[in-house]
């Protein structure tokens, strides 16, 4: 379960970069796509952990 919830995060973070990437009106200096590189590391990381059942 852990490992969904890491999932969704990542792809939460992927969103929120991809709107901010698609708004003109924000501009961050390139941060945009650092978030989204940042959520697809998190995303992936979910997707590899393996949930211990004990």
């Amino acid at each position: 379960m852990k490992s969904i919830k890491l999932m969704l995060l990542g792809i939460s973070f992927m969103i929120l970069g991809g709107i901010l990437v698609l708004d003109t009106a924000t501009s961050i200096g390139g941060i945009e796509y650092i978030i989204v590189l940042l959520g697809l590391i998190v995303s992936i990381i979910g997707f590899l952990k393996d949930d211990a059942v004990s």
